[in-house]
């Protein structure tokens, strides 16, 4: 999990001082409300060890609830804390429980931030967008004009547009003619770096749409491929920190969901993953003036100015849609 995660070569102790530095520093962030809250729900099979409690406790803020998974409000329990940590954008990440079901482990976090420059409504306009089927809808464009961080080259578009309190969406456009897979693969923290030291003041138009997104999927097979297969297998898993007897903990399901709106005030987005664990029984220089049309997929991240942390990340393929592509 380390390996995937890509962790494995920092020294703990920073770690642990930088998820406790981040979460002091979005705490108090003036103009903004970023929440990131984490709980770890038992059954009453299940043994935590108290030095794992202790770290989660103190090192994560995380709650940790002892529950008959078998009662039959297990599961409202359960979403009505994920309710409430996203301030009701996300009403429930969990429809049932597996009788094998050992430990739900949920992560949730909640952003809400207003554009320093509001987009101005009477500027909206309907227009074309194309998604990733192909598929031509109508939908509400917002429209600015002004001096923008912006980056260009042959490959794609890409801009900051910020929000009061040192935060900033990355808007990322790929040319008409790029493949969008490829694309996506191509997004390495490499890339992304690389893209940002390009980052230039210039002026610019910009139009893009005004969207409600709602967005669930199974992270199991992602995982897998990222390295983390040792930790979905019964027989080679190992969580030294729970105890369930003598029998086997893995994790089982990883279910991840997200909501996002953005309208011409700001963005509100909220995220939440569920880990439900088992046991058996080339470059060129901007133009003078650019425009940039947000008229078909594109990619988004909203990133901390002052840690460089993204908080929220997505490929938004059809905006007029309650569930991304």
């Amino acid at each position: 999990m380390a390996q995937a995660l890509e962790i494995t070569g920092l020294d703990p102790i920073d770690t642990n001082l930088t998820i406790v530095g981040l979460r002091a520093l979005f705490r108090g962030r003036e103009h903004l409300e970023v929440m990131g809250t984490n709980s770890l729900w038992c059954s009453d099979h299940v043994q935590v060890r108290p030095e794992c409690a202790a770290k989660l406790r103190d090192l994560y803020d995380a709650e940790l609830t002892t529950l008959d998974f078998a009662a039959p409000d297990a599961v409202p329990r359960i979403n009505a804390w994920v309710n409430e940590r996203t301030k009701s954008k996300i009403s429930h990440v969990l429809n049932e429980l597996s009788p094998l079901a050992a430990m739900v482990a949920v992560n949730a976090i909640y952003f809400k931030g207003r554009w320093a420059i509001p987009f101005e409504r009477e500027l909206t306009r309907i227009g074309l967008f194309t998604t990733s089927t192909g598929q031509r809808k109508h939908l509400p464009m917002m429209c600015q004009l002004g001096m923008y961080s912006y980056y260009e080259d042959d490959e794609s578009q890409a801009v900051a547009l910020y929000y009061e309190g040192d935060m900033a969406m990355y808007v990322i456009l790929p040319a008409a003619s790029t493949n969008a897979r490829q694309f996506q693969q191509s997004l390495s923290s490499g890339a992304w770096e690389s893209r940002l030291a390009r980052f230039e003041k210039v002026e610019g138009t910009i139009r893009i749409p005004r969207f409600k997104l709602d967005y669930g999927a199974q992270l199991e097979r992602a995982l897998k491929v990222l390295g983390m297969e040792r930790a979905f297998d019964r027989n080679q898993a190992e969580f030294d920190g729970v105890r369930a007897g003598q029998l086997p903990v893995w994790i089982d399901q990883v279910f991840h969901r997200a909501v996002a709106e953005l309208n011409e005030q700001g963005t509100e987005a909220a995220a939440a993953t569920m880990v439900t664990m088992c046991f058996s029984s080339s470059i060129k220089r901007p133009p003078r003036h650019f425009e940039m049309i947000i008229d078909r997929p594109f990619f988004v991240a909203i990133r901390d100015q002052i840690t460089g942390t993204i908080l929220l990340m997505g490929w938004v393929g059809d905006p007029g849609c309650v569930a991304l592509s």
